[in-house]
């Protein structure tokens, strides 16, 4: 019996997304700063490197059909950004200890306590990483 592409390839992202989980899960359970730690991030750092070289090998830009990037899509991002920092520089200057204004590693510190969020964490930073390419995936499917 043969497995439809289609279905194939839906049971290929939910196998990925399960391993990407259990990744996540050893990985944020070994001590922080520690070699294990380090060669964790390096190894999930390298898979996403490789990602981006197959997928430009594979696809031009021009056959992915990507749109020049407006000014007005990047706005919000760089508010958010300038914002982040701004609070994070003004958080650091008043000691990076002022309860009234939180630095960005202060609130992570809350967040890092468990074991779980720092895997959800962990996923969400990986999502982020190759967002990028599900992006152009989807532009050159269309």
């Amino acid at each position: 019996m043969s497995v439809p592409p289609r279905r194939r390839h839906v049971l290929a992202r939910a196998l990925l997304a399960v391993l990407a989980a259990l990744y996540a899960w050893v990985a944020t359970g070994v001590a922080p700063f520690t070699r294990p730690a380090y060669a964790m991030i390096a190894l999930a750092s390298l898979v996403v490197v490789v990602l981006y070289v197959r997928g430009e090998s594979r696809v031009d830009l021009e056959v992915r059909g990507a749109a020049p990037v407006a000014p007005s899509s990047v706005a919000p991002w760089l508010v958010v950004l300038v914002l982040a920092v701004g609070l994070e520089g003004l958080g650091l200057a008043l000691g990076g200890r002022s309860k009234g204004v939180p630095t960005l590693s202060t609130t992570l510190d809350h967040l890092l306590v468990t074991h779980a969020l720092r895997a959800v964490l962990f996923l969400i930073w990986l999502g982020v990483a190759v967002a990028p390419l599900r992006l152009a995936h989807g532009a050159e499917s269309h």
